[in-house]
């Protein structure tokens, strides 16, 4: 999936990915008991804006309905903490099962 800056538009590489951000926010998430989700953390070299993209997955045997539901209440969450420094990016993932 190709990522980009949500400010200069700039293609994301492997190089601009954060792996401390980004553990930590998984371990939150784990510590939460959030399933269906993935966060990765990416910083942007050119501009220096920082985005996360949060990968959403179906769980094995969510309907359909449910996996929406579950989607557009993340989606209201991540609205609300959006910020001028860090771009918030939600993402459907086809991938099924745990991430």
């Amino acid at each position: 999936m190709m990522r980009e800056c949500s400010q200069c538009r700039r293609p994301y590489t492997a190089r601009d990915f954060v792996n401390e951000e980004s553990k930590g926010m998984e371990s939150e998430r784990r510590a939460l008991g959030l399933e269906g989700v993935r966060f990765l953390y990416y910083a942007c070299p050119d501009c220096e804006h920082a985005d996360i993209f949060v990968d959403v997955r179906p769980l094995e045997g969510e309907r359909d309905e449910d996996y929406r539901a579950r989607r557009d209440e993340l989606e209201a969450a991540v609205r609300q903490l959006h910020s001028e420094e860090i771009g918030i990016t939600l993402n459907d993932s086809p991938i099924k099962g745990k991430p």
